[in-house]
């Protein structure tokens, strides 16, 4: 089982909610909320944030600020097939991060616009 599958359940029991009224609170579904909670559908970063909001609990982000250097990033993806969804960093366009080669576009689009130094 996941994290959000634990904090989805773990929020809900806390509020004393069954899942049906936690789908209800939340605009989703039975169902969707039993996927969820077994870790068999993951809810992503905002409709997690909208299930534990209806359970009067929510999620709080770090900003991470970006690596200094190459090995830094190609070191946070060390021995892993691909990026998880931990792995992936969004920019305030919408574009997600996912590859070490991504950061490195983005951190040089930054400095091209003299917005990142080196």
């Amino acid at each position: 089982m996941g994290i959000a599958a634990e904090l989805i359940r773990e929020a809900r029991q806390a509020a004393g909610l069954t899942m049906a009224e936690l789908a209800e609170r939340a605009g989703s579904s039975k169902p969707t909320i039993s996927r969820y909670e077994n870790g068999l559908v993951d809810p992503g970063a905002e409709t997690l944030n909208r299930l534990l909001r209806a359970c009067g609990r929510e999620l709080r982000a770090h900003t991470v600020g970006l690596p200094a250097a190459r090995e830094e990033i190609g070191h946070r993806f060390e021995a892993q097939d691909g990026p998880t969804a931990d792995d992936v960093t969004r920019t305030k366009d919408g574009r997600e991060l996912r590859t070490a080669a991504d950061l490195e576009a983005f951190a040089a689009e930054l400095r091209d616009e003299g917005l990142l130094s080196t």
